[in-house]
């Protein structure tokens, strides 16, 4: 028999006590229900999301700069040039000297028979040329005899000629220092005419600072010579470990200046085996040897 909605009796529904309990009941039922399963997708929602792990972001990391290699860490590199003085003559042992493969500045001694020669020589091994100019020195144990020494007591002339014949006595000669000379680097008129001679000329001045009241390397510079000064006499005292120790001290200085410059002499054994046992030490460590000409300003 078909529904018909029209057909219902709704005022017997409305008095029925127990029917409408039962309908709230239902709903009552039907929204808990409803609630609960909401209640437990949520959960399970939260759950997958939580599970899943977290997508982190691409940090893209900026490079440090490259450092500089530094061979020995709080030492400088520097740059040393070597003097020895005193060739010429007879007496240095060439054949030891000649064993030390690393750039030395040798000063020849002018007008003894042989310093052509030596000179000669000693370009032929690599090594530069100075002329050692002999000057008088105030303790006068130095005496002149034939020529090639400076004194106060010259004349202007007699000066610029005693320079000029110097030079041509050693004629490879790049630069020259001077041969003691405690006197007359003090002496302003005789190095403004030893200046005065050279200026013009294509060489150099080492002071070799044979004394305080040296005016010498001022002179030079006023005059515009390239010059520079020495900075330690290596072997004042002869003994080996004497020398390594001096050595050791102008490798501090020119770490901490930069450059330079170190006299000794090549008449002393001592002197040539120091320089040939720490030469190759040192330049290992970064200190540049150089000529004395690469250290005039």
């Amino acid at each position: 028999m078909p529904f018909r909605f029209n057909k219902i009796d709704w005022k017997g529904l409305s008095e029925n006590k127990q029917l409408k309990l039962n309908i709230g009941l239902a709903v009552v039922l039907i929204i808990f229900f409803s609630f609960f399963v909401d209640i437990i997708f949520s959960v399970s929602k939260f759950r997958h999301y939580a599970e899943r792990p977290v997508k982190e972001e691409k940090v893209i990391k900026k490079e440090k700069p490259a450092k500089r290699k530094v061979l020995f860490p709080g030492r400088s590199a520097a740059k040393v040039a070597i003097i020895l003085d005193d060739a010429g003559g007879s007496s240095p042992d060439y054949k030891a000297l000649y064993t030390i493969k690393e750039p030395l500045t040798v000063s020849v001694i002018p007008e003894m028979p042989s310093s052509g020669r030596v000179a000669k020589a000693l370009a032929d091994k690599g090594f530069e040329v100075m002329l050692h100019l002999p000057m008088e020195s105030l303790n006068g144990n130095y005496r002149k005899s034939g020529g090639g020494m400076i004194s106060c007591s010259d004349t202007d002339y007699a000066i610029r000629r005693t320079v000029l014949d110097d030079l041509s006595s050693v004629k490879l000669a790049v630069g020259f220092n001077n041969h003691m000379g405690s006197k007359a680097t003090a002496d302003e008129r005789v190095m403004t005419d030893v200046f005065n001679t050279i200026k013009g000329m294509d060489i150099y001045f080492i002071d070799s600072r044979t004394s305080e009241r040296s005016i010498a390397l001022k002179t030079a510079r006023e005059f515009g010579i390239p010059t520079a000064g020495n900075n330690i006499f290596l072997d004042s005292e002869a003994a080996q470990p004497l020398v390594e120790s001096k050595f050791r001290r102008l490798i501090a200085m020119a770490r901490q200046k930069g450059s330079a410059i170190g006299i000794g002499h090549v008449t002393r054994p001592a002197t040539i085996a120091a320089l040939k046992k720490l030469m190759p030490e040192y330049r290992k460590e970064g200190i540049e040897f150089v000529y004395a000409s690469e250290l005039v300003k």
